[in-house]
């Protein structure tokens, strides 16, 4: 009995890592980034951005709770790099 409860606390736990690192890396590139927040600003100049930026503006709009603040934070975000 012991072996199958460690059994299935390691799948368990292999599936929880599994699947937070499959969310995590979704938007880790600057392409997948720029793509994200063109969505969420479409006029913002996000093609300007270098990926480190585009990763670091998408990770701070992710704090924000309504569309219209998310819009507005990266419109001042990319306008701040530019």
């Amino acid at each position: 009995m012991k072996r199958f409860i460690t059994l299935t606390a390691a799948a368990i736990t292999t599936v929880a890592a599994l699947s937070g690192a499959a969310s995590a890396q979704a938007y880790n590139t600057g392409d997948n980034a720029r793509a994200a927040l063109q969505h969420i600003a479409p006029n913002a100049n996000v093609e300007a951005l270098t990926n480190t930026q585009a990763v670091a503006v998408y990770q701070l709009v992710q704090d924000e709770t309504s569309a219209a603040n998310k819009k507005a934070t990266v419109e001042a975000a990319v306008a701040n790099y530019q």
